[in-house]
């Protein structure tokens, strides 16, 4: 049986938690997804959803090799009352959790370089997303321009 030493215990609970919030951020933005009326926001946020949910899989997987399990994701509390609170509120923990995998990935570089290099593939993909959420949600604020 794998066991790990403290600094590796304290990183694999770290990304236990990350990997139950990206679960909560992917449910998050499929539930955002359903309540916004105009189809092309709902549909870019849908495929969000499944990229987070992804994302939230792999980190299971990767878990697993150590025998941790994923947190699980936290109840969701007041999510606002316009697609632009909702999806200022998905951009602002996507922000958090992109920061936080890619401190995962830089950690474990010099513990476990195909782990970190598995990370680093969610971290640049997290990236990407940040982009597309930021625009949705520009396009969601009543105060920007068409």
């Amino acid at each position: 049986m794998w066991s790990a030493d403290p600094p590796e215990k304290r990183l694999l609970a770290e990304l236990a938690d990350i990997a139950g919030r990206h679960q909560e951020l992917a449910s998050r933005l499929a539930r955002h997804a359903e309540l916004c009326a105009y189809p092309n926001i709902a549909g870019a946020l849908g495929a969000l959803a499944a990229g987070q949910a992804e994302h939230a899989r792999t980190l299971d997987a990767l878990l697993s090799e150590r025998h941790v399990w994923s947190k699980l994701p936290r109840p969701t509390g007041a999510e606002g009352s316009s697609n632009w609170q909702r999806v200022s509120g998905d951009l602002a923990l996507l922000l958090d959790l992109s920061r936080e995998v890619n401190l995962q990935a830089l950690h474990w570089e010099g513990i476990d370089q195909a782990f970190a290099a598995r990370l680093r593939t969610i971290a640049r993909e997290e990236d990407r997303s940040l982009g597309e959420l930021r625009e949705l949600a520009l396009k969601c604020d009543p105060q920007a321009f068409d």
